[in-house]
């Protein structure tokens, strides 16, 4: 390598690698197409690589693009945020993207709260969120693909990280508004068809281990990976879910659906906020945090 890269180009091949592509780096930088492409190209004669290479479905980075944005993200996001750090945050005039990682509940409770006070309150931002879960957005955070994550993050968050519980989200039981309701018979409560939410694709979860535990067993008739399909599943059939109260109330809302307590207590669902620590006095990073929290209390009953 002739030369070491100033931290403009550095922050382009990031951006880069991140986006897939030219145009959505340059708007992400707030610079022209052509600029995006000039510090390409100047990257490539620097580094001796591609660095990009247009595929099928746009352009890829190439292993050595890859090791080259791994090695200078955390760097480059200290320096970014050691500098906004300085800086007072305005909402209704400043400027900036928003990294979110949230779990699938939190995204469908909270999301629309959360959107509209952004259009409102602060219309010059952007908003980008990554939906995960206990397991992967302690990694998002660690490697500073997001600044904040939210729900239910088990006791994994990674040690640099800020970490504040939000609610202790009770379980609920949700069914089409016109099938009989449960009222706490246990054997009725088993003898109905389920649905469950589950992202790794099994049909059990931990009320089926309480339900072992009793020696009684249900069957999961339907698995889906978002609490948004319930609404495909549930109407119109005698199905039950039992979901977090917050995830319950904006389902009902949509209409069509009633709640009820279930037979079986399950211990609540601890939500979190966590955060990356050098983001911690960051004035627009707080404002974000505290509309994202606000979000979360405006979904959830009562």
């Amino acid at each position: 390598m002739a030369a070491t890269p100033d931290l403009n180009l550095l922050v382009t091949l990031v951006a880069l690698v991140e986006e897939r592509g030219v145009t959505p780096a340059a708007r992400r930088l707030g610079v022209s197409q052509p600029a995006a492409s000039a510090a390409l190209a100047r990257l490539r004669d620097l580094f001796r690589d591609e660095l990009l290479v247009r595929t099928g479905r746009g352009m890829e980075p190439t292993p050595r693009a890859l090791e080259i944005a791994e090695a200078a993200r955390p760097h480059l996001l200290g320096l970014v945020e050691a500098m906004a750090g300085a800086r007072p945050f305005v909402p209704g005039h400043d400027a900036r993207i928003f990294r979110l990682g949230c779990t699938d509940a939190f995204a469908f409770a909270a999301l629309p709260i959360l959107s509209a006070r952004l259009r409102e309150e602060a219309p010059a931002c952007d908003l980008v969120l990554r939906v995960g879960d206990y397991r992967t957005l302690p990694a998002m955070l660690g490697v500073g693909e997001v600044g904040t994550v939210a729900g239910w993050l088990r006791d994994d968050a990674p040690a640099t990280a800020k970490v504040r519980v939000l609610r202790h989200a009770p379980w609920v039981l949700l069914r089409d508004a016109a099938s009989p309701p449960v009222a706490g018979d246990l054997d009725a409560f088993c003898a109905r068809p389920h649905a469950l939410v589950t992202p790794a694709g099994d049909l059990a979860g931990p009320l089926d281990r309480l339900l072992g535990d009793r020696g009684m067993a249900r069957r999961v008739a339907v698995g889906v990976s978002s609490f948004a399909l319930l609404l495909a599943v549930l109407p119109g059939t005698d199905r039950l879910a039992t979901v977090p109260d917050f995830v319950a109330a904006r389902l009902a809302a949509l209409g069509g659906l009633t709640i009820e307590a279930p037979p079986v207590a399950m211990p609540p669902v601890a939500n979190a906020l966590a955060w990356r620590a050098p983001l911690d006095r960051d004035p627009g990073e707080v404002w974000f945090r505290h509309a994202v929290r606000d979000a979360f209390a405006a979904a959830c009953p009562g």
